[in-house]
Parts: structure tokens; sequence; C-alpha cells
């Protein structure tokens, strides 16, 4: 059901070409003078509009107040009398006149041009009182406190990177006490370009010390992808599909969002276009271009409305540089030599690139994408041997391939696991895998992961 709405204007009349549109579906309460009733539409409410006691018998719930008065002075004090009589309305005020003006707001009331559509005003004011209480949510989660650590994955990617520093400049902090940390490292050289250009950092902790760090607000990530009771969450935020149960004092999961970065952003936008820097533009539009893969994988309306939203703003210079980093030769010549040896078999691209260094796990995950485009190819998985650990990256054309769910279930209790349908990542404890299945060498790996990978259904043609 639709929120009510209040209307207060000089004319009430104006309204009346509205009630099939913008007004649709809603309850309305109509501000008329004493001699008059109100529409069949409405319902009517009488008294001095500048006097807050007018408001007073209202229920504030969610309800929505439009101001319409032509003489500015008048509507500001209206506008405030109602935002003394209704503390968690939104107000909206609409500026008349032949001067167009930028829409504004200034102590929650906001200002539209005459000439914007009043339906669409309505409905992204809603979205940011919205967003507000989510705000709140938040900090209520902290509990006071004026510091906290962003917790994101092993191998943090532009999406989780860039909600954590827009969701740290919406609580108002900074980076010396609220630090985005990691208990992996960054290891794909855009991610760390992405880092250098913005001058940022993400500290890397080992997983006992995270209880000295405070309130925890987990980004872009859930609780169940540690393995590990983690201490002190105050907050999750993500947009991935929940991979288990868990416990924090407050958790924004949001399926239908294409990115981590869109909700962050709107986070930021309470504060106001201001907040937006350039340099924040500039991440966050990564995080949105990388996760959706430039918007062609599944992605929401407030993804594409945050794209749009960011795309002028940002630093498109800097996106380059971040978009195109160099490579090693030794890297690029691993590369040639896994592309030799690759085959897609019934619609599956499997590669296993044997022991590497373990600055070059970023490889992975770039090959499983350029896997991908392999013909023939509807999934890809590209798996390295880094230290004592396996590490997989896989990649699909169609969300039935469900890789994020299979993958959990397939090695999550070895390790971590989990992500997306259409692209997912696992980090499997070698230790842990060899117990239930027996290998040698490499080699012999590399046949029990396929193994079990086509005992599971992953890459099976549907």
């Amino acid at each position: 059901m639709k929120p009510p709405v209040l209307l207060v204007s000089d004319v009430p009349a104006r309204f009346d070409a509205l009630r099939r549109s913008a007004l649709s579906g809603r309850e309305v309460h109509l501000w008329m003078p004493e001699e008059m009733d109100a529409p069949a539409w409405a319902s009517a409410v009488h008294g001095d509009p500048d006097a807050s006691r007018t408001y007073a018998e209202l229920s504030t719930g969610d309800l929505l107040a439009v101001v319409d008065v032509a003489d500015r002075d008048r509507a500001k004090r209206v506008a405030a009398a109602i935002r003394r009589a209704l503390p968690s309305a939104p107000v909206l005020a609409i500026a008349r006149g032949t001067e167009k003006r930028r829409s504004s707001t200034r102590g929650r009331i906001t200002w539209i041009d005459e000439g914007e559509l009043l339906g669409d005003a309505i409905d992204l004011l809603l979205k940011r009182a919205q967003d507000r209480k989510r705000v709140d949510g938040l900090r209520r989660a902290l509990r006071g406190s004026d510091h906290c650590a962003f917790l994101v994955q092993h191998d943090p990617d532009p999406d989780a990177i860039a909600s954590a520093l827009a969701l740290r400049v919406t609580l108002d902090m900074d980076a010396a006490h609220s630090p985005i940390v990691t208990c992996g490292r960054v290891t794909r050289p855009e991610n760390r370009r992405m880092l250098a250009e913005l001058n940022e950092t993400v500290q890397h902790v080992a997983g006992r010390r995270l209880a000295t760090l405070g309130p925890l607000i987990l980004v872009d990530v859930q609780p169940p992808y540690f393995n590990v009771t983690l201490p002190n969450v105050a907050a999750v935020i993500d947009h991935h599909p929940p991979t288990g149960r868990f416990r924090a004092r407050y958790r924004d999961v949001r399926t239908s969002y294409g990115a981590s970065a869109t909700m962050a952003a709107e986070y930021l936008l309470t504060r106001g276009f201001a907040a937006l820097t350039r340099p924040l533009a500039t991440a966050l539009l990564y995080g949105i271009i990388t996760d959706t893969k430039s918007l062609s994988r599944p992605t929401s309306d407030e993804d594409l409305q945050m794209f749009a939203q960011l795309f002028p703003r940002a630093d498109h210079a800097v996106l380059r540089r971040i978009q195109h980093p160099s490579y090693q030769p030794r890297t690029l010549h691993r590369f040639g030599r896994a592309l030799e040896t690759s085959r897609v078999r019934n619609g599956f691209a499997y590669v296993h690139l044997g022991r590497l260094p373990k600055d070059q796990e970023h490889i992975v995950a770039q090959l499983a994408e350029f896997c991908l485009g392999m013909s023939g190819a509807e999934v890809s998985a590209v798996s390295g041997v880094f230290g004592g650990r396996l590490v997989m990256s896989t990649r699909a054309l169609n969300a039935d391939a469900r890789l994020g769910a299979r993958l959990r279930l397939l090695f999550g209790r070895y390790g971590s696991a989990g992500g997306h349908p259409v692209m997912a990542k696992a980090v499997i404890e070698l230790s842990a895998w060899k117990k239930d299945h027996a290998f040698a060498d490499d080699e012999q790996l590399e046949g029990t992961v396929r193994a079990a990978m086509r005992k599971a259904g992953i890459g099976a043609r549907r």
C-alpha cells in the first residue's frame, strides 16, 4: 500500500488533476479553508496552515507532506510547522514561479521546481526517507561507538572496496580509526591500481585480531563466508544470496541489487550530493561496472538509476587507468600455457593452473572471465594452488547455473565458497580436501576437483 499524503496549497484545486496519477492509490489529506469541504478523493484538514497544531491529529507512519504555496516565505513556515508536528514525515515543497531552480534538500525539506513531475519527486523522496531509516538503523547497531572496522572478503573486489569507502563517509568516520580490513590480500592488479589511484588502503589482519577492532560492519559479504564465529558483528550490508544463518544487530541484504555499491551509494546520498566526491563516484561506478559486467548481468532499476547518477560525476581518466592495469611477463606466459591445454566439453571450460606464487592469485579470476568467451563455453572454471589452498573462480552465461549455491554446497565445508548465480569463488584448504579426496600430485588433485564438480552438476548442460 502506498504511503498517505498530506497536501497543503493556497489553491487546493491545483492538485485535482493529479488524483489519477501521482495521488492514485494513496490516502490523501488535503488542507482546505474553514468554509470549504474537501473533494471526494480526499479528507479535509482545517486550521491555520502555519501552525503545527493543525497537523497534530494526523497519523505519522510513512506519511509524506507536499507544500504548494506561492509565497516562498510562507511555504517555509508551513513546511516548518509540518516538521514540528510530524518530525518523521519527509516534506516536499514546490517552488512556484518562472525562475528555474535545481532540486535541493535542507533540513529534510526537499524543494523541487514547479515543472518537475510530482509523482517522480514523491517516489524519490520516499526512497530517500527509507534510506535515512537504514542509516539510522546502522548507527544504532554501532551502540554509540565512534569507530568500527569494515570487514570485506579475503580478496576484496571493487564492489566491496567502494561500498566500504562510501559507508565510512556516510558514518563520518576516518581511515585511521575505522579501517577497511581483510583476512586475505588484495591480489588483482586492477584492484591494487584502484586503491593506489584513490590513495586508499585495505589492511590485512589475522582473524584473531578482529576482536580488537571494535564493532564490525561486514560489506559485500556475510558471516558464514568466514567459517568462524565473528566477534561483535554490528551490521551486514550485502547483495549476495544468504549463505546461512548469522547474527548481526543490523542487516541489509538485498539480493535484487546487482552490486553492493548501489546500496552503499544510497546510504551515502542521504548526506546529499556534496558527500559524493569525484573519487567516491569513480569507485562506486567501478564497483557497479565490475559486479554487473557493465550492466549486462541481472540488475535492478536502482542499479541503473545509480549508474546514471554516478557516471557524469566520475573521473573517467582514472577509471581507464584502473581498468587497464599492467601485467608482469610471467603472468602473460602463465595465461598462454593454460590456454594451450584448455578444452570445452559439453559447454564447460575448466582449466587448472597448477602451483603458482601467492602474488599471482588474481589470474584465476581473470582467466575464468576470459575462458567464458571460448567457443561453445557456457560455464568456465579456473583453479590454481597457492600455498596450502586451492583457489577457484567460476563464470556462467546464464543464472540457471547457480554457481554461488553449488560451489558453497560442494566446497563450503573445506574452506569458503559462494557468490552469484553467474559468478562465484571457492577457497579450499587442501589439508581438509585430502581427507575426503585422495591425491598425490597436482594432476590427481585436478582429477578429484573435476570429478566433484561433474557430480555436483557444475558445468552440465541443461
